[in-house]
């Protein structure tokens, strides 16, 4: 049955290339990333090994190798929350009317999780201290046990957290919750740590202390080497049996979960709402209007948007952090670009709005709504916040850094990104189609091999954004270097006029591809459905 299992894995995936030539190829490209990063990882390995020992100790490398696990590890662990994927092994419902025991199916899972791209990518990139410690016999033996123990410990954490979240907690809004706040740590960790610790040297020192508190404990794995190579040798045999125990307790973990979700198959209840009335909708008076009051709604009660609201807090966190707790000077420039970083980053928020209807984008198809009500709607409800917010952020980032004599420079430019990457994204939601999540799923889920294809087409989207906005970003930095208010006047009524002129161009283009290839707009978004 073990083996089974593991083909089964193999199976669905291999189907899922064969349904999307772009999930294969976004495939392809996430491998070759994780390629480059473990040659690149044996290479410092390598050359940590080849110094002699009296210049690097055996106690300063495996700081950083201990620790390197330990993030491995958190990655296994944080990823389903925030890049989950519709993996049918993450939810042993899918298994119920096969009537599977746990004392299969759990090793079944755990070794397709190990035998996967993911697994053995994780287990080779692991292997790193098979090298690290030069010729050691014992320590070569200690490296290839802890990497084979660490994946291992790696996907039945992985699977425990999936587990959690898909069986246990049942509200999707919970759900949500959960990974918005996993989200907001992670991207304040490299603020955090840039105010705690002032420089390199100094991190490098603590790396060891820290590695010693974290070896114990389940993101220490990496730690059996780094004793054996020291000639700890009651540490290590003590460390192994702590490493057994950990999984042994994450196996009786994952072992309940998975009873607990057999047992309640079929049982969950969501709690009823009260009809609340369609509140905008009911005052709207043309296809238009609909279309801009529901998608205005998104905002507010589809995580999938109102993710983008998350990120714009953390980035406005970023920058009262940078103006009460950091050094000012050394954040100057950074204060001052946030407003038009986000503008940057919102007007490319909507460039997947058809996606994100999924299938219920059929009602459009069969309405018959024009092209430029669709278009306008989408892009009126983006602006109807999102202007606002902008506005509001530079006025307070030219009060909070005093530079009065930049406003207009720095007004313009906002302005103008925010307007020219909503014309992009009016074009682009309306002619390409990548995967998303789908409605009512993970709030970042992602199909098997998907996220390099979105990462693809978003690279591309943000980059083509930054080319059309050169005629703003020109005239700004010209106004920066000279420090010249005209520059700057002039920025304020190129990015308004320009902005406002390329956005009615993208909206013409988009409702013109809208109308043009709406059959065929369809077929792709109920294809991409299909991959969850």
């Amino acid at each position: 049955m073990v083996s089974h299992l593991v083909r089964l894995r193999y199976l669905l995936m291999w189907n899922g290339f064969r349904r999307s030539v772009g999930t294969m190829i976004g495939a392809i490209f996430s491998a070759l990333g994780f390629l480059y990063f473990i040659v690149m990882a044996y290479v410092l390995a390598f050359l940590a090994a080849a110094i002699p020992v009296q210049e690097m100790s055996y106690t300063a490398r495996g700081g950083v190798f201990v620790l390197c696990g330990a993030v491995s590890l958190i990655v296994w662990m944080v990823g389903p929350i925030i890049f989950s994927s519709s993996n049918p092994f993450t939810n042993p419902k899918h298994f119920l009317t096969f009537g599977i025991p746990n004392k299969s199916f759990i090793p079944g899972v755990v070794l397709g999780g190990v035998v996967a791209p993911t697994g053995i990518g994780t287990l080779v990139l692991l292997l790193t201290g098979v090298v690290l410690w030069g010729w050691q016999p014992a320590a070569i033996i200690a490296g290839v046990l802890s990497a084979l123990l660490g994946t291992v410990l790696c996907v039945i954490s992985m699977q425990v957290i999936v587990g959690v979240l898909n069986n246990l907690i049942s509200r999707r809004v919970v759900r949500d919750a959960i990974q918005l706040i996993v989200l907001v740590p992670l991207m304040l960790t490299g603020f955090i740590l840039m105010g705690a610790i002032e420089t390199i040297q100094e991190f490098w020192e603590l790396l060891p202390q820290i590695a010693t508190w974290v070896a114990f404990t389940p993101a220490g794995f990496l730690a059996l080497p780094w004793f054996v190579a020291r000639g700890l040798f009651g540490l290590a045999a003590l460390h192994l049996i702590v490493m057994l125990a950990y999984i042994g307790l994450a196996t009786w973990a994952y072992s309940a979960i998975v009873d607990r979700a057999v047992e309640g198959a079929g049982t969950t209840r969501e709690r009823q709402r009260e009809n609340a009335g369609i509140g905008l909708l009911g005052r709207a008076n043309s296809p238009m209007q609909v279309i801009w009051a529901r998608s205005l709604l998104y905002w507010v009660k589809d995580p999938r948007y109102a993710a983008s609201l998350i990120l714009v807090g953390v980035l406005v966190l970023f920058g009262v952090l940078g103006t009460t707790v950091m050094d000012t000077n050394d954040f100057q420039f950074f204060i001052k670009i946030l407003p038009a970083l986000i503008a940057y980053m919102l007007a490319f928020s909507i460039s997947a709005d058809l996606s994100y209807d999924s299938t219920g984008f059929s009602l459009h198809v069969t309405s018959g709504v024009r092209g430029v009500d669709d278009r306008l709607g989408r892009v009126l409800a983006l602006l109807t916040w999102a202007l606002p917010v902008v506005l509001l952020l530079t006025i307070a980032m030219v009060s909070a850094t005093g530079v009065w004599h930049e406003w207009a420079t720095w007004l313009g430019l906002s302005i103008g990104l925010l307007l020219t990457g909503t014309a992009l994204s009016a074009v682009i939601s309306a002619r390409y189609i990548y995967p998303v999540p789908p409605p009512g799923t993970s709030l970042m889920s992602q199909p098997e091999g998907g996220i390099g294809r979105t990462m693809l087409v978003q690279t591309v989207g943000l980059f083509v954004q930054l080319l059309i906005a050169l005629p703003v970003v020109i005239p700004a930095v010209v106004a920066l270097i000279l420090g010249s208010q005209a520059w700057g006047i002039i920025t304020l009524m190129i990015g308004v006029l320009y902005g406002a002129g390329l956005l009615w161009v993208g909206v013409k283009l988009g409702a013109k591809w809208y109308e043009r290839a709406l059959p065929e707009t369809y077929q792709s978004i109920v294809k991409v459905a299909a991959l969850y």
